[in-house]
């Protein structure tokens, strides 16, 4: 499928950040997570996605259909390098496909000393990475909570693949499939997202934690309040948790479950059957582990 390039221009002289000073600490061992175990883990599964999947019963829930391009700003070389070679391991065991060298830019990962002066600015000088959003809707993304801020930009395909054409601004549907109720005759796809993180808040973090946050923030389009409410335990927790907090060192079992759910599934299945697909593959990779808390063995403290 061919869809519009993300990124339009390289950002990194515009955002002053291509020999920014370091922002995370060394790595740490990067032991696989083990879950403890859990307790009701159908109704854990069901917040859980429910927080990283809002979308209505008659949506879809986008997804990357190109190959990914990660491009990491804000770090020293050494950290860029790793961040985003993080991202292309995890995302490729996941199921996506990962961009040559020098692909274009499709998933961007900033840290900034000041996140909410650096959202102003892009929001002045490169709108288009908010996407056909309209200025309502980007104050909306620029109010979130939290040291990071993320979104992604959406385009929308027809069963076959194809872009859907325009006529007076509604979008045309031009396909030989017939109309399914259980099958979508167009889908949205995700063609590029940013992630801007507070680098105050990457102290005493691994450049594989931040990484791997970074990497669901851009893939999953989170209601960061319901995110609050469920136990699961996950990397999301990792960024605003206290200094002396104890996180996980990596992507845990639950969050590398859900992105393979997110992309194993047909791509013209409604929210409610690509929410059961993940739920599946949650239960299968968590389910009779143990009690569930929200704590993983291999949690360490920050710092």
């Amino acid at each position: 499928m061919r869809t519009a390039p993300f990124l339009a221009a390289p950002l990194a002289a515009f955002l002053g950040l291509a020999s920014a000073a370091p922002v995370a600490a060394e790595e740490q061992d990067t032991t696989p997570i083990v879950v403890t175990g859990q307790k009701d883990l159908e109704k854990q599964i069901d917040n859980f996605i429910g927080a990283l999947t809002p979308s209505s019963p008659s949506a879809q829930i986008g997804r990357y259909e190109d190959e990914i391009c990660p491009r990491a700003l804000g770090f020293n070389d050494a950290q860029r390098a790793t961040v985003e070679e993080r991202i292309r391991l995890v995302a490729e065991n996941v199921g996506l496909r990962v961009g040559a060298a020098d692909c274009k830019i499709n998933m961007l990962v900033i840290a900034a000393p000041d996140k909410q002066a650096l959202l102003k600015e892009i929001g002045r000088k490169h709108y288009y990475l908010f996407g056909d959003r309209t200025p309502t809707e980007v104050r909306k993304i620029m109010a979130q909570p939290g040291s990071a801020t993320a979104w992604q930009v959406e385009g929308q395909v027809n069963a076959d693949g194809n872009a859907l054409t325009r006529r007076e601004g509604v979008p045309v549907n031009r396909t030989i499939n017939s109309p399914s109720r259980i099958t979508a005759g167009a889908r949205p796809y995700v063609a590029g997202s940013v992630v801007v993180i507070d680098s105050k808040a990457l102290d005493g973090l691994s450049t594989t934690q931040v990484a791997d946050y970074a990497l669901m923030r851009a893939l999953a389009r989170m209601d960061l309040d319901k995110l609050q409410t469920t136990t699961a335990p996950t990397i999301l927790r990792a960024l605003d948790a206290p200094a002396d907090a104890e996180v996980p060192l990596t992507l845990t079992q639950w969050d590398f479950a859900f992105l393979k759910g997110l992309y194993s599934g047909p791509n013209n299945l409604y929210a409610p059957s690509q929410r059961s697909e993940i739920g599946r593959a949650i239960e299968q990779d968590v389910g009779g582990k143990g009690d569930g808390g929200d704590r993983a063995a291999t949690d360490r403290p920050r710092g």
